[in-house]
C-alpha cells in the first residue's frame, strides 16, 4: 500500500491539471476576442491596383498575390469551404460601381468594434457559460453574410454594406441589392454567429433541427439586440402574418426528407412567391415559446443551443403555431 498510494495520489493530480487546462482553453471571455480587419485592407488596396485594369489573367494574378495570399486564418478557412479563387473575384469586381459603392462602409466597420465588444459581453451576461473566438471580417464572394467554420467566426463584409448610396452595374438588381443587410446589421448577425459559436451537433439535415439551430441563433440574437438583419425583416414579418398556416405546412413536412423540402425553408432566395428562410421563423417562435415558459433562463439557454435536445425542446416548448388546440404532434 505505500508504494502504491503515491502514484495514486499522482495520477489524480495529472488528471485534475488536465481538467483544468481542457476548460482553461474551452472557454474564452469576450474581453480575450481580436477583430481582424486586414484581409479587408488587403482587398482594397489590391482593388486599387486593378480597377482600371483590362486584362483579367492581370487582374487575377494581383487578386491572388495581394488578397489570397496573404489571407488571414478566417479567410483562408473561407476560401477552403467555398472554393473561392483569384478568377472569380477579378470577374466580381468588374462591377466597379458597386464596390465603389461599398468601400467606404466597409472601412468604417473597424470603427463599430467598440459596439460589437459591449454587445459581446451582454451576451456574456445573458449566457455566462458562453465561450467567445476572434472574429474575422473579410470581402467574400456574396455566398453569405456571416458564418461559423471551425469555431471560427467570419463575416462577409459586402453583404453587409448596403447603404443609400449603394449600387450595381450588373452583380445585383434593385430587388436584390434590397436582400444585402445594412451596415446597422452588423451588430446583430456578429450576435447570431456568437450563438452558432456556442451550439453543439449543429451539422444537422433534418428540418426541426435545423430549423432550431437557427431559429435559436436568431432568437438570442433578439432577446440580446432587439434588432433583426435587415434582410430577414420580410421573413419574420412575413411569418407573423402566417403563422398558423406556415405551422401546419412545417408539422407536415416534419417526416419528409430534408432534402425534398429544403427549398420551402431554408435558402431559396430564388423564389418570388414567399421570403427566404422561414425555417429561421418557425425555430424562433420555438425558441421563444420554451425559453418564456422556463423559469431558469440560463439553463433554458444551455438546454436550446445543444441542437440535439430539438425533439425535447419542441415538445416542452408546447409550441403549436397559436392554434387553439395543441398539436398531436405534441
Amino acid at each position: 500500500m505505500k508504494s502504491t498510494c503515491p502514484i495514486y495520489i499522482l495520477l489524480l493530480l495529472s488528471l485534475t491539471l488536465v481538467n483544468c487546462r481542457e476548460s482553461g482553453t474551452k472557454q474564452r471571455s469576450s474581453d480575450t476576442v481580436n477583430m481582424h480587419f486586414e484581409d479587408v485592407d488587403n482587398f482594397w488596396r489590391a482593388y486599387e491596383q486593378i480597377k482600371t485594369i483590362k486584362s483579367h489573367a492581370e487582374r487575377s494574378k494581383i487578386i491572388q498575390e495581394e488578397y489570397i495570399n496573404k489571407s488571414s486564418h478566417g479567410l483562408k478557412l473561407l476560401i477552403e469551404k467555398d472554393k473561392l479563387t483569384a478568377a472569380d473575384y477579378a470577374t466580381f469586381l468588374k462591377d466597379t460601381v458597386f464596390f465603389n459603392s461599398i468601400k467606404k462602409v466597409t472601412l468604417e466597420a473597424k470603427n463599430d468594434t467598440t459596439e460589437i465588444r459591449q454587445n459581446l459581453r451582454s451576451f456574456e451576461t445573458l449566457y455566462p457559460k458562453a465561450t467567445f473566438n476572434d472574429i474575422y471580417f473579410v470581402i467574400g464572394q456574396f455566398k453569405r453574410a456571416g458564418t461559423v467554420i471551425d469555431s471560427t467566426m467570419i463575416i462577409e463584409l459586402e453583404k453587409n454594406a448596403r447603404s443609400s448610396y449603394t449600387a450595381s452595374a450588373f452583380l445585383y438588381d434593385e430587388d436584390q441589392l434590397n436582400n444585402l443587410n445594412d451596415f446597422e446589421s452588423l451588430i446583430p448577425l456578429v450576435v447570431h454567429e456568437q450563438v452558432h459559436i456556442n451550439q453543439k451537433n449543429i451539422n444537422t439535415r433534418d428540418l426541426l433541427s435545423k430549423s432550431i439551430c437557427e431559429g435559436a441563433a436568431d432568437f438570442l440574437m433578439h432577446l440580446q439586440t432587439g434588432q433583426f438583419p435587415s434582410a430577414t425583416r420580410e421573413t419574420y414579418t412575413y411569418g407573423e402574418a402566417h403563422e398558423a398556416e406556415l405551422w401546419v405546412k412545417f408539422l407536415g413536412d416534419l417526416d419528409i426528407n430534408y432534402k425534398y423540402i429544403k427549398t420551402d425553408w431554408f435558402y431559396n432566395y430564388d423564389r418570388n412567391d414567399i421570403p427566404p428562410d422561414l425555417g429561421y421563423y418557425i425555430g424562433f417562435k420555438i425558441c421563444e415559446k420554451f425559453y418564456n415558459e422556463s423559469e431558469d433562463k440560463v439553463k433554458a439557454i444551455q438546454f436550446m443551443l445543444d441542437v440535439s435536445n430539438s425533439e425535447k425542446l419542441l415538445e416542452l416548448s408546447n409550441y403549436n403555431g397559436g392554434l387553439q388546440k395543441t398539436s398531436a404532434r405534441h
